[in-house]
Formats: structure tokens, sequence, C-alpha cells
């Protein structure tokens, strides 16, 4: 079979060819090494991060939505900023779509130094779901009559018959 005219002739493996487009490589990116660090303000950053959660809304990520929405963002120095975050979960939910969220806000801040940092704060939970036991106390202290219509009929708000 002949080959047609002017094809290269095929080459064996050649470490200088490897290591020549490597340097190349490395010298294009440090001309590439300056990345952007515009200065942002806690406004312009509270406003982007509102602008993404709308995106998610839009787009029916709730539970992500939900998550991002309960933290509490904390402007530090050097570009970092901190997410508060109530649970674990709420952690979890985070890490799933940061690397969407971080490309998002370099973007728009023209930023691409800054570290978003997921913090756990303990005491900042809130008990959604109420024992029956809670239930009835909240409801006994609006209305003392119930305590004296449990205790004179016997009954056990405890009992599921």
């Amino acid at each position: 079979m002949s080959k047609p005219l002017g094809a290269k002739p095929e080459t064996a493996f050649n470490l200088k060819n490897l290591f020549d487009s490597v340097e190349s490589e490395n010298s294009e990116s440090a001309d590439n090494s300056e990345k952007a660090a515009d200065e942002f303000s806690f406004e312009t950053l509270e406003n982007h991060w509102k602008e993404f959660l709308e995106k998610l809304n839009v787009e029916n990520k709730i539970v992500s939505f939900n998550a991002l929405q309960s933290g509490k963002l904390v402007l530090k120095d050097d570009f970092k900023i901190e997410i508060e975050f109530n649970s674990s979960t709420l952690i979890f939910e985070f890490e799933q779509i940061k690397d969407r969220l971080t490309l998002f806000l370099r973007e728009k801040l023209n930023n691409e130094v800054f570290e978003l940092i997921p913090v756990e704060v303990e005491g900042r939970s809130v008990n959604y779901i109420k024992s029956k036991a809670e239930i009835f106390k909240e409801m006994a202290e609006r209305n003392p009559n119930l305590l004296k219509l449990k205790n004179e009929l016997g009954l056990d708000y405890n009992s599921n018959d």
C-alpha cells in the first residue's frame, strides 16, 4: 500500500518531543499565573449569592436552594468567605454545589483567589419537630383548662389509641 504524497512519516515515541511540549505548556501557564483578584464588598457578595439562590430556585433545585439559603455569609480577610451552617447535612449539600457556586462567583466578582469555607456552628440549631408532650405543654400554657380536662378524664397525650 503506498502512502499519499506529502504525508508526514509516522514517528516513534520520543521523549524530547514530550519534554518540549510540557515546557511550552508550562511557559503558557506561567503567563496566565496572574489571577484576577478584584476587591469586593460584603454587599456585592451578598447580592451575587442571592442571584445564585434565585437561579437554583428557578431550576427547581429545592434541596440545594434550602441548604444555601440557611447559610450565613461571613467575609474574612484575604478573600476568605465563611458560610455558617447549623448542621453537617447542610454542609454536605453545600459541598455538592460548591464547584458551580465557585465558578459563578468567580465570574461575577472577577476574583479567582477567594475561598469558600463551610463552617458548622453549634447552638444555632432549631428543633422543628416537637413531641406530643411539648405540643400539649404549649397548649396548656395558653389554656389551663386543657390540663384540668386531661387530669379529670385520665388522658395520656403519648397514647396512639
